[in-house]
């Protein structure tokens, strides 16, 4: 009886740590951002995309010159008539930023507060856990960065609205580009 009582208690065990290993090849832990997603763009627009050059599906995009942008370094651009859904966020603004050469470098968008969850929640989904968080007077904020984009969410609870910002490193990967292939010596 004690022999049979201990092949099923070590059948137990057996079973148990079968399961319990199993159940943690299954449960996957976020890896960083840089291994689980590339960002060459957004929404089909590769960055360094010329503004006279982004064909979406075939079809030349217009852009418009943001006259509500408020801040007057970045060359903010809308296109009318765009698409303002991101998952289940609906966005009140979403930019398109060129450098002087006119060159597509990034994103800007804002909602409200109230779906700063939803925002954050996709943008875990798709680039793993932040790099950096902070508590600042203004509200949360949270920061990855994905290949050469920094990307920032800010909750902005003075204003009710959330702002995520992507920010390509185009011309810095451009030169580095350009000085890898040096052939001076």
């Amino acid at each position: 009886m004690k022999k049979y009582l201990l092949i099923v208690l070590a059948f137990t065990a057996l079973a148990s740590t079968a399961v319990a290993q199993n159940g943690a090849k299954n449960k996957k832990a976020a890896p960083p951002a840089s291994e689980t997603y590339s960002l060459p763009g957004f929404r089909d627009i590769l960055w360094g995309t010329h503004i006279d050059s982004v064909f979406v599906d075939g079809v030349k995009l217009t852009f418009e010159k943001s006259t509500q942008y408020s801040d007057k370094s970045k060359n903010a651009y809308f296109i009318a008539n765009d698409d303002m859904m991101v998952g289940t966020v609906l966005l009140k603004t979403l930019y398109y930023v060129f450098n002087n050469n006119d060159r597509f470098i990034g994103v800007i968008m804002t909602g409200e507060s109230k779906q700063f969850g939803e925002m954050k929640y996709i943008l875990l989904n798709k680039f793993g856990q932040p790099s950096k968080e902070e508590d600042a007077v203004s509200g949360k904020q949270y920061y990855w960065n994905v290949d050469d984009v920094r990307i920032s969410l800010v909750n902005e609870s003075i204003n009710q609205l959330f702002t995520v910002d992507f920010t390509s490193d185009y011309e810095l990967s451009e030169s580095k580009k350009v000085n890898r292939n040096v052939d001076d010596f």
